[in-house]
């Protein structure tokens, strides 16, 4: 067996080897979390938006506050305890939306943040920018909650001179604190729907909830009115609130510090006391991700197998790293040269056990160096030959004629080899 030497020196073979195998896993990883890994800076308004629309300073806000947050971008986050936060976008699925409150109604409280600004994008500017366009029609807004209840949106008119907010009166909100009024306020009204902050001019809810039957402490000492219905009461379930002007809640509004405060003490209201986990889902505003193996390979509770797996991964490689030596390149069956055949042929006679048929013509062999070496004419019989080779005396007191009956009564490989070994032996001896 002959060694082969290594091309690649050790170093360069594990840097290739840790670039490779993180590349590995990364691509892994990306296939398995899919638009996970979008960021959702896109302008638009949801959780992950920094965008004057977007909710991005409420998530800081509640985070820097010792609050929780989550972003949902699958349907299982839709289930999770404590209070969601959906912002559909105009025509969202409305059937989607209310399959969604139906499967919250024992779960946990949720927020609807109803869109109000249609955007223009600035590319221009940093990424995630834009400038507000029109107001969102309120026929969009009503069918977005056509099947939870039958609601009224109402939305100024653009074209009317709009009083700067610092001007009007303060909003009056059932939680004690003095709010602004937003610009162009959007307010919701109806039948099942209870103020939690009301528009000083037009009196309809900017913020409200869902008088669904539902018994909530800290929301139905918001607003005076009381369901007639005893028989629809179920104090099992969880309250739906209703933000019709999202800029109480928006990075605009979070530049207020009054609304800010408000924006927390609303959160806090909504949550009823429950988990302290607020998730901001990212479906409905189309970041979602499918949930697949690769997703769950890299999720609690297979992330701890998966783990396993790359450590296990990582010691047979260094293992083989760290192997004895280069690795042995097999030699050839069959050699080149004289030699090689001579020792092809031998090993080939070993092999079938039939050292004993060579026995015989060896010692002519060594007869026929030996008689030329002495002298001895090769016209002279047989006989005569080993009779005068026995002249030339005995080594180890054998004389040749007697080294090779020996040889020739050889009967395994072992005695074939050292008679012979020893007739040679008399040959270099006597003869040379």
């Amino acid at each position: 067996m002959s060694m082969q030497a290594n091309p690649f020196q050790r170093t360069a073979i594990v840097i290739m080897f840790v670039i490779g195998f993180a590349a590995f896993v990364a691509l892994l990883y990306g296939l398995g979390t899919g638009d996970r890994l979008n960021s959702g800076q896109n302008g638009q308004a949801h959780g992950a938006s920094n965008s004057i629309v977007g909710f991005k300073g409420l998530v800081n806000l509640l985070e820097k506050t010792g609050t929780r947050v989550e972003f949902s971008r699958t349907a299982a986050g839709l289930d999770k305890e404590g209070l969601l936060i959906l912002t559909p976008p105009p025509y969202s699925d409305a059937e989607a939306l209310n399959q969604v409150i139906d499967n919250r109604a024992y779960v946990g409280p949720t927020m609807i943040i109803l869109p109000k600004w249609y955007v223009g994008s600035l590319p221009t500017l940093k990424k995630g920018w834009v400038q507000r366009g029109g107001l969102v029609a309120a026929e969009d807004s009503v069918n977005l909650l056509a099947e939870m209840a039958e609601v009224e949106i109402n939305i100024p008119d653009l074209g009317e001179d709009d009083p700067k907010p610092s001007s009007r009166p303060l909003a009056r909100s059932a939680m004690d604190i003095a709010i602004s009024p937003p610009q162009n306020p959007v307010t919701i009204s109806g039948a099942t729907i209870r103020n939690i902050v009301t528009d000083p001019d037009s009196g309809g809810a900017l913020i409200a909830y869902l008088d669904d039957g539902g018994v909530y402490a800290q929301l139905d000492s918001l607003d005076e009115s009381q369901i007639t219905n005893e028989e629809d009461i179920d104090e099992s379930y969880f309250p739906v609130v209703f933000v019709a002007d999202a800029d109480l809640l928006n990075n605009a509004g979070m530049a207020d510090q009054k609304t800010a405060r408000h924006a927390l003490a609303l959160i806090a209201a909504a949550s009823m006391g429950g988990s302290e986990t607020v998730t901001f889902d990212l479906t409905f505003n189309g970041l979602g991700a499918s949930e697949n193996l690769l997703t769950l390979a890299f999720e609690p509770p297979f992330f701890s197998a998966t783990i396993c797996l790359i450590i296990a991964a990582l010691a047979a490689a260094w293992m083989g790293f760290n192997r004895f030596g280069p690795p042995a390149r097999d030699a050839r069956s069959i050699e080149f040269g004289k030699t090689a055949l001579v020792n092809n042929s031998a090993g080939f006679i070993h092999r079938m056990q039939r050292e004993y048929l060579v026995a015989d013509p060896y010692a002519d062999l060594i007869q026929a160096q030996a008689a030329k070496a002495a002298g001895i004419s090769p016209t002279v019989s047989h006989a005569e030959i080993r009779q005068k080779l026995d002249e030339l005396g005995e080594v180890n007191g054998n004389r040749f004629t007697a080294l090779v009956h020996d040889l020739s009564r050889a009967t395994n490989s072992r005695e074939t080899a050292d008679r012979a070994a020893a007739l040679y032996h008399w040959k270099k001896e006597k003869t040379g």
